[in-house]
């Protein structure tokens, strides 16, 4: 059950930018513990660089970013090594180092915040997961030997090795075939059970339909709407997002989010 005694994540009036376009423009939202968040959005809309700067892997221009209620901003060398060691990140494009291994890539969150376990271990547990999530490759091989969607779960299994309380995705079913998108459900349902913070961008309705505790639109470089799954949906226009009206069309889920979180995430996370 979502944790809405501090957000695991909080941008404020973000403003972010590159190579001189305005990306985000005033961006505001809370993102719950122990959530699965999804951010829908059309492409160009600022998606990718809205979790980017939640994770601390991109720096706003303005505005601040609150990781359990430290301001990133402020951080040591130490903070942010602390907070790397609670956290995992899926690229959209996998982003996998191209001249090492499948193993050391997977297993370099256990090398470095995980010292203590000896080879054999790191490499079973690489192995486990790589199985589990249906890559049947040598993990000697390197990405450039391997299709999109295998290095899109090369990249999920690197950012849930360690076994992180808080993980953000971009776009983690993409280039991915019905099989294996079904294996990383299964992971998700997992993360669920587990109650870590997941805060993912996707357009997959399928994935929100099934996995978001609160759900929002990001339109124009701002969360046009954020709050919980079932209350965001039924009050969405048809002009907001094409996803969240595919979703209202779906009707009411079988579960659904305590009425009390409901009321304060929403007044939260709106902007």
């Amino acid at each position: 059950m979502p944790d809405t005694a501090m957000p695991a994540i909080e941008l404020r009036d973000v403003a972010a930018s590159s190579g001189g376009y305005e990306i985000l423009s005033g961006a505001s939202v809370s993102f719950p513990e122990k959530a699965f968040s999804v951010i829908m959005g059309v492409a160009g809309s600022g998606k990718s660089t809205m979790l980017k700067v939640a994770a601390g892997l991109a720096v706003p221009d303005s505005g601040s970013v609150l990781f359990r209620g430290a301001d990133m901003a402020q951080f040591s060398r130490k903070d942010e090594s602390a907070m790397r060691a609670t956290t995992g990140f899926v690229f959209q494009d996998a982003a996998l180092w191209a001249n090492t291994s499948i193993l050391n890539n997977v297993s370099m969150p256990l090398r470095v915040h995980k010292p203590w376990m000896g080879e054999s271990d790191v490499a079973e547990a690489v192995r486990l997961l790589l199985k589990r999530l249906g890559y049947d490759e040598g993990m000697a091989m390197r990405p450039a030997e391997l299709s999109s969607g295998e290095q899109k779960l090369v990249s999920i299994a690197r950012a849930v090795i360690h076994e992180p309380s808080l993980i953000f995705m971009d776009d983690p079913t993409s280039n991915l075939d019905e099989d294996a998108v079904e294996r990383v459900f299964a992971l998700f349902d997992d993360l669920r059970k587990q109650g870590r913070t997941v805060i993912v961008v996707a357009n997959n309705s399928e994935l929100a339909y099934r996995f978001a505790d609160m759900i929002g639109v990001i339109k124009g470089g701002v969360m046009s709407i954020f709050g919980p799954y079932e209350e965001t949906v039924a009050r969405a226009e048809s002009a907001l997002s094409a996803s969240l009206s595919r979703l209202k069309a779906r009707g009411s889920r079988t579960k659904s989010v305590p009425e009390d979180m409901g009321s304060e995430m929403s007044q939260r996370g709106d902007v």
